[in-house]
């Protein structure tokens, strides 16, 4: 009984351990404050977005000693420092940027936000052509709904031996009204989907 006590609390105690050292982080602030951290990572992107938007924490994976931190803020130069950190608890670094007083690569940095800013713009954009492009598939779906519905009733119509009366009236009304809701479903088939496909066109060609 108290070897297999002994062997719960063992396991409990290294559970414990393994949990402590694989939620080691590192923060890291700037001045002047804001910036972008991109994680181990040896591609210069800026484009992308950044893994951390500094100050803020990085999360260090079990087992590893060191990350490799590129810092990116507009009007500075871009920072590439290998931090090695703490075997236990959380690791605080603060790291001072050097303006760039050079043109051409300024304009390189305006180049690189613009392009993130477009990629941003594309991806919101080719998610938000979900929206029509479902509302497009309802609408066929109530279309083809609607079809159905004024050919059962035409059905009727020509089959009827009796022309007249109220219940040959009613299925003349009801025909004309699932064909003018099957033309109404159809125009919004075709305009959601023209919609959504311009959407995803649009997202498409600005995220890249």
């Amino acid at each position: 009984m108290i070897s297999k006590f002994s062997l719960i609390f063992a396991l409990a105690l290294a559970s414990l351990a393994l949990a402590q050292e694989a939620h080691r982080y590192l923060h890291i602030s700037t001045n002047p404050s804001y910036a972008d951290a991109y994680v181990n990572s040896t591609r210069k992107n800026f484009a992308a977005n950044p893994d951390v938007s500094l100050p803020g924490y990085i999360e260090v994976p079990a087992g590893e000693g060191n990350v490799l931190v590129t810092i990116f803020k507009p009007g500075y130069r871009d920072t590439t420092i290998n931090v090695t950190v703490s075997d236990k608890d959380t690791s605080y670094l603060i790291v001072s940027l050097s303006p760039s007083y050079d043109d051409v690569y300024l304009e390189r940095q305006q180049k690189a936000l613009s392009h993130r800013t477009r990629r941003n713009i594309g991806f919101k954009l080719a998610i938000a052509s979900a929206a029509p492009l479902v509302a497009s598939g309802i609408a066929a779906l109530v279309t083809e709904y609607n079809i159905g519905k004024a050919n059962d009733k035409k059905d009727l119509i020509e089959k009827s031996v009796i022309r007249e009366g109220d219940e040959y009236a009613r299925n003349l009304e009801r025909y004309g009204e699932y064909r003018d809701d099957a033309e109404s479903a159809k125009k919004v088939t075709v305009g959601t989907f023209i919609a959504g496909v311009a959407l995803l066109g649009f997202g498409l060609i600005l995220s890249f």
